[in-house]
């Protein structure tokens, strides 16, 4: 059977089935994506900013940063402010990136039903193989989650499981 048309199914089906909590996990989590955290000592969080009516029904943006940098944390990962990551951004050689957290909600026109998606990415300082010189800031790790609920905790806890498979993949290569 096609690809696009197994595709545009399981859409439907996550739109049409009611009253359920569906999901859908999205991204490589390799070995190799993986080693491209290995040696990295310092990261920043950044938390997209979200929807106003989303964060009137609760959903907050300082809420999620505030909960990620304790998950990571509790890791013993070293967190830099937002001052101190831009001053060391700029050194060639530090070990250091970004850990990006990007929500985005719908709402469904019948009911409180919401369609959302989460994109926990990893981007950090890369150059360029033929021209050495030319830096970039780029993603190297993430995973997307892909759902359908009424309950917007089933989003937090989305974004909780997303940080938590980034910390896995970032311990398996430095370990302690």
């Amino acid at each position: 059977m096609d690809k696009k048309i197994i595709g545009f199914a399981v859409i439907l089906m996550i739109l049409f089935v009611g009253g359920v909590d569906v999901f859908a996990k999205v991204g490589v989590s390799s070995d190799m994506n993986s080693e491209t955290l290995r040696g990295l000592r310092s990261i920043y969080v950044w938390v997209a900013p979200m929807d106003s009516k989303i964060e009137q029904e609760g959903l907050k943006a300082v809420q999620i940063r505030r909960d990620t940098e304790l998950q990571i944390q509790r890791e013993g990962i070293k967190l830099l402010p937002e001052a101190e990551f831009n001053r060391l951004r700029r050194s060639r050689n530090y070990p250091l990136g970004r850990l990006e957290i990007i929500v985005t909600i719908k709402d469904i026109k019948e009911g409180n039903e919401k369609i959302y998606n989460i994109t926990v990415r990893f981007s950090q300082i890369a150059f360029l193989s033929r021209a050495p010189v030319i830096k970039l800031f780029a993603p190297t790790w993430e995973i997307q989650t892909i759902g359908y609920s009424g309950d917007l905790r089933k989003v937090t806890e989305g974004v909780k499981a997303g940080v938590e498979a980034f910390i896995s993949a970032f311990m398996s290569v430095n370990s302690k």
